[in-house]
């Protein structure tokens, strides 16, 4: 039974290494188009996009593990299937219970990895992600300035821009917010910006505008002043990528339970902090929910019925993760407590696979 055991594991691992890799590409596919046209239209150094897209790829595998191994569940028995290896082992004695002990394990295993990438790994990339982002953007704010948007990174100032080509800002808009008086404005025809040499911040060049500027007998009033050229210094008020703060999807277990704790002393909501930690335990354990539904699958699945299983694996896949969204809601409604709400998809999930594997196995 063990070589048996042996054999059938290491018919999962190719379908499971392949599912993996291939799903994680086309989800990070997207992302590498949008960071394409960074390099190229925006100038973006390509080694801090790589760096992007390696902090991005530990977040894709909560969802392209658990997919992987439900896939990589169908493809191995259905392998078995075809070559009549299942039909052997009943021939040979071998009930196709004496399979599951073994997969169930692989699942928990799996799931228990998941736990330290959701703990740990995905945390700190999350984190890195973002802290990256803010880089190039200080870097080359042009990269991440969307045309039609206000921009209120660099106080006091509110930047908007009809138009971004390149590097180059076109039709710009620059408001300066005063407490006691009116707004300051400063309008451009054209802009870029500019790295400020050993210091942190960007300068930002203005051409063939005009610039509201402080009347000295009425500083409460402003004048018109037009400009060929004007140059702004403008500092983020993060310029330092490192001094941003966690968010609770960037805190592992053990800091959300502190976060909870200190919320608490303080008699502050810790419903949020509940939440996201019982979020990200309960769904570690997909690999092992997808595990048994791929059981199911891959000991009924016939040769003229792969199209619908596939099907019923997608349809699987998105009620899965929809019944996590769903119950989210439920949670913040009120109507149940985070530890109960996440953990209502793993569980209804897991009865109702086991009941379907039970009436498989005696088929």
């Amino acid at each position: 039974m063990k070589i048996l055991r042996n054999y059938v594991v290491a018919e999962h691992i190719s379908p499971f290494l392949v599912t993996l890799g291939g799903l994680t590409a086309v989800l990070l596919l997207g992302n590498i188009l949008k960071f394409g046209e960074l390099v190229v239209a925006k100038g973006v150094s390509i080694i801090d996009l790589l760096r992007l897209l390696i902090y991005l790829v530990p977040s894709l595998f909560s969802f392209t593990l658990p997919m992987a191994c439900l896939v990589a569940m169908v493809l191995a028995f259905s392998r078995l299937n075809t070559d009549f290896e299942l039909i052997a082992m009943r021939a040979s004695g071998v009930s196709p219970a004496r399979l599951i002990p073994p997969m169930v394990m692989l699942g928990l295993v799996l799931s228990m990895i998941l736990v330290v990438l959701n703990d740990r790994v995905i945390p700190a990339s999350h984190l890195a992600y973002r802290r990256q982002l803010k880089a190039i953007g200080i870097k080359q704010p042009a990269a991440y300035l969307e045309a039609g948007t206000f921009m209120k990174d660099f106080p006091p100032y509110i930047i908007f821009v009809y138009q971004v080509q390149g590097t180059t800002l076109h039709d710009i808009r620059i408001y300066e917010p005063q407490a006691n008086g009116p707004t300051r404005t400063i309008i451009a025809s054209r802009g870029e910006f500019e790295r400020i040499p050993g210091k942190r911040g960007v300068q930002l060049k203005l051409y063939s505008g005009s610039a509201d500027e402080w009347n000295q007998e009425n500083p409460l009033a402003f004048y018109k002043v037009a400009f060929s050229t004007y140059v702004m210094n403008l500092h983020s008020d993060q310029d330092d990528p490192e001094r941003l703060g966690k968010k609770l999807k960037e805190m592992t277990f053990g800091e959300l339970i502190q976060e909870r704790r200190k919320l608490a002393v303080q008699d502050i909501e810790t419903f949020p902090v509940s939440l996201e930690l019982h979020r990200k335990i309960a769904s570690a354990f997909a690999p092992l929910i997808f595990m048994l539904f791929g059981l199911n699958f891959g000991l009924r699945l016939q040769r003229y019925e792969r199209l619908m299983t596939y099907v019923w694996i997608l349809a699987l896949f998105i009620g899965y993760y929809l019944a996590g969204i769903g119950m989210n809601a439920v949670a913040l409604k009120g109507w149940m407590t985070p530890a109960v709400s996440m953990w209502v998809p793993n569980l209804f999930s897991a009865v109702v696979a086991s009941v379907l594997l039970a009436e498989t196995v005696q088929r």
